[in-house]
């Protein structure tokens, strides 16, 4: 959204306004012509954040009418909320405003809710879970909150304008979800640094050095991908794995976590998996270059942009056949698939690419080819603005409520 916002405001004649909330106060602030309203979240958000707890945000009254007077105040042409999962995209379902809403699916949260806890049973992920007043095992937490989750974006795909979207996946489920939908497909912008990055190259990496982004969340698959290095320790002595993410350093956010630690020690792994935290653009692009695989172990994605970054810089690739990513990877061509939660098959397409260097140098370069034509900034900014302008001319005007009684 960051690297959108920079293409968009250079562009004549577009003003914009950016809504996000935060757990300290409400504020209005304007940044090189851009402005800024931040809504106040519950006063539980905070602690929330700090506990590691998913529990959802129910949609706060007094949230959803501070969103509307905004809207009403700054009269914009259009709004676009990006994601499904947030309660921004209710403005509409609940009338509280008339102007064209689109809304960029993310994630899809119907499906992701049936694999929150992967393939790993609750027990599994929590260990011992200890009774105390007002706590909830990670798992069931996490299945909740995906569930309500999917039951928020039901209700704003049902009612916004227009849909944004970027593989065939989330086309077919953004229509079984409301049949009526308007789609348009709008890919996203990528961050400057990854498309400025200079390619891939075999000579530049480190051989058997893998590199991963998934977060602490079971769905994402970092056991997988674990329990794939252990099978190939006996070929690759000298395998690592390089994990960039926030929830594993500098301590476990939450019992995933705590199980990958776990799972590292039972493998004895502690030499083969570095948690790096937390990297900005500049140091994961770096270790794009250094990695000789990047691996998304996801049970299901929709288009992961982490992926796409990698596709970028043209790091060989390794994705899960499921979701969105059949869009993005063409077989054996721009990376290679393995089915969602196959250790073997993971540990296969890895030594693949491993011991088959030409193999590896095909699909980093057809990759980054793919991914350079398909997340062209000037193009992604014309079909966003093409969207834009479809759903200004056909959107519907309805009677917004009073939002003082939103």
């Amino acid at each position: 959204m960051s690297a959108l916002l920079e293409r968009l405001k250079s562009r004549n004649g577009i003003k914009l306004a950016v809504v996000t909330s935060d757990v300290s106060q409400d504020d209005h602030f304007e940044v090189n012509g851009v402005e800024y309203f931040v809504v106040k979240g519950p006063w539980y958000a905070a602690l929330q954040y700090r506990l590691g707890s998913l529990r959802p945000e129910l949609p706060s009254r007094t949230r959803m009418s501070k969103y509307a007077s905004i809207v009403k105040e700054w009269n914009p042409d259009v709004v676009h909320v990006h994601g499904t999962e947030r309660d921004y995209g209710l403005l509409k379902s609940r009338e509280h405003t008339d102007k064209p809403v689109v809304v960029s699916i993310q994630g899809v949260m119907a499906p992701y809710s049936r694999k929150a806890c992967g393939d790993l049973l609750p027990r599994e992920v929590d260990g011992v879970v200890r009774s105390a007043i007002g706590y909830k095992a990670f798992s069931l937490n996490l299945w909740q909150s995906l569930r309500a989750k999917a039951l928020t974006e039901q209700e704003i795909l049902g009612s916004v304008d227009m849909v944004l979207g970027r593989t065939e996946w989330d086309r077919i489920w953004a229509w079984a979800l409301n049949p009526h939908v308007r789609y348009r497909h709008v890919e996203e912008l990528m961050r400057r640094e990854f498309f400025e990055a200079q390619a891939w190259t075999l000579e530049g990496c480190r051989r058997h050095q893998l590199f991963c982004t998934s977060g602490p969340q079971p769905l994402k698959g970092l056991h997988i991908l674990i329990e794939a290095i252990a099978k190939l320790r006996d070929c690759y002595p000298d395998i690592r794995l390089h994990v960039a993410s926030g929830g594993f350093a500098p301590y476990p956010l939450n019992s995933y976590a705590r199980f990958i630690f776990r799972l590292v020690n039972q493998l004895g792994l502690q030499q083969c998996v570095t948690f790096l935290g937390w990297m900005n653009a500049c140091e994961q692009v770096e270790q794009l270059h250094q990695a000789h695989c990047f691996v998304t172990p996801s049970f299901i994605e929709n288009s992961c942009n982490a992926l796409q970054e990698a596709m970028l810089v043209g790091t060989p690739s390794i994705a899960t056949s499921s979701g969105g990513l059949l869009t993005m990877i063409e077989a054996g061509r721009s990376g290679l698939h393995f089915p969602s939660g196959d250790v073997a098959m993971l540990a296969h397409g890895i030594h693949r690419l491993f011991c088959d260097d030409a193999l590896a140098s095909l699909v980093g370069a057809e990759a980054r080819a793919v991914a350079r034509s398909r997340n062209e900034p000037e193009s992604v900014v014309e079909q966003l603005i093409e969207a834009y302008e479809e759903a200004i001319t056909r959107a519907p005007r309805t009677q917004a409520k009073d939002e003082s009684i939103a």
